[in-house]
């Protein structure tokens, strides 16, 4: 398989993974007033850091880089921690609200795009497995998202402008 190729399959999938958030944080207690906190510094923070690809590692990122900032985001009232658990809990119920098909869309032909590569089938099958792991944990996340549905609901067309594919 071509470099090019493999850069490219590996880029897709880890742009889904991250994209749809492959990170299991613990329930946290989402309000609405946190819910609608998170959207806004999403929207005010993009311009200088870029579009969000929700995981562990980029909530930190953003907070330091915040914190160089203007630290809007301590000045909303969250720690680092408290940071990371609202924006996890809003990042998965805002996969809650996606319409199921929509949902599950996302994933179509991520294992033929694998099995039509290059690969050869030692690595087809490990490259396999890692798409399949990815689909069960992002379908995870989404399952752990309703119970902040009814939170994140009046900001999911906001989210999908900040979250949802950039080709939509």
């Amino acid at each position: 398989m071509s470099a090019a190729l493999r850069r490219r399959i590996t880029g897709g999938l880890l742009a889904v993974s991250l994209a749809l958030g492959a990170l299991v944080l613990p329930a946290w207690a989402l309000t609405l007033e946190e819910a609608g906190k998170v959207v806004q510094l999403l929207g005010e923070l993009e311009p200088e850091l870029g579009r969000l690809a929700y995981d562990e590692e980029e909530a930190d990122q953003w907070f330091d880089d915040d914190a160089g900032l203007e630290g809007r985001i301590t000045k909303a009232g969250f720690t680092r921690e408290s940071w990371k658990e609202a924006l996890g809990a809003t990042f998965r119920g805002y996969l809650a609200t996606i319409a199921a098909e929509r949902f599950e869309a996302t994933f179509s032909g991520l294992t033929e795009k694998v099995d039509a590569s290059d690969l050869n089938a030692e690595q087809k099958a490990e490259m396999r497995s890692f798409v399949e792991e990815k689909i069960a944990e992002t379908r995870a996340l989404r399952a752990e998202g309703e119970q902040y549905f009814d939170v994140v609901q009046p900001y999911a067309v906001r989210l999908n402008e900040l979250l949802g594919d950039e080709e939509e």
